[in-house]
């Protein structure tokens, strides 16, 4: 999954953004998501200290006047916490190019707002084309683990992935059920810090987490992920064809 990042002082540019992200995301099923839009930089930063995201795509717009960050400033601070990050400044000042290249900012693109909707969608487009091809040459495989481990505050569990059918946000704030193939378990825990730690596992709603291996059917009509065991889970329509697109892959 690549996180794709914007900020920007316009709240209309960034509804603009997001719009024109997410419906090329659906459109081309990629394995994507606009995971936070903000107007201020210290915020995406501490989000990045929170999630310790790696390989993000990230849209700033350079000349942030509410912010005590510019854009190339964030940018810096940015690859400190995030080493393969694919930078995108989005701006009205053509001008400002030089000085990425002076300051050592390597960028994935420039992308110029005043060159009217059509040329900054299409710009937009081609460069999470290309952000996505980079991100997997560059961001290093994790090694899939074979044991997910937790502490439910009473004892120590260790369970195979393999027996893992999904987790799922529980109603408790910060608690997580994890559905086995023998047991429904409850843990002090986030749905996104569980992603990071198996990448492997796919996003198929906001709040669940799904093992594809375990997959045995999908009922498009009714947007249900079905596991050998007899446990479903729901799958958001925008993600359902991307998880079904991926289990097929996987099978050639």
């Amino acid at each position: 999954m690549v996180d794709i990042f914007l900020c920007d002082d316009k709240q209309v540019l960034l509804d603009s953004y997001e719009e024109i992200i997410t419906a090329y995301i659906q459109q081309n099923i990629l394995d994507a998501q606009v995971r936070l839009k903000t107007k201020n930089g210290y915020d995406l930063l501490i989000f990045l200290q929170e999630s310790q995201t790696q390989g993000g795509v990230y849209f700033l717009d350079i000349d942030l006047e509410n912010d005590v960050l510019d854009g190339m400033e964030l940018a810096l601070k940015i690859r400190e916490l995030d080493p393969y990050a694919q930078i995108v400044f989005v701006s009205t000042h053509d001008e400002l190019l030089m000085e990425t290249i002076q300051r050592r900012i390597n960028v994935l693109n420039f992308i110029l707002k005043d060159r009217g909707l059509a040329q900054v969608r299409a710009d937009i487009q081609a460069t999470i084309n290309d952000a996505i091809k980079l991100r997997q040459q560059q961001v290093p495989l994790a090694e899939e683990p074979a044991h997910f481990e937790y502490d439910d505050g009473l004892s120590f569990e260790k369970v195979a992935i393999q027996e893992i059918n999904y987790f799922e946000t529980a109603y408790k704030a910060r608690h997580v059920f994890l559905h086995s193939d023998h047991r429904l378990s409850e843990f002090v825990g986030k749905i996104v810090t569980i992603q990071a730690q198996l990448p492997q596992f796919f996003r198929a709603h906001k709040s669940i987490l799904v093992n594809p291996d375990k997959v045995v059917r999908i009922d498009k009509e009714t947007h249900q992920v079905i596991f050998a065991n007899g446990d479903t889970c729901d799958a958001s329509y925008r993600r359902i064809e991307a998880l079904l697109k991926l289990i097929q892959a996987d099978k050639c």
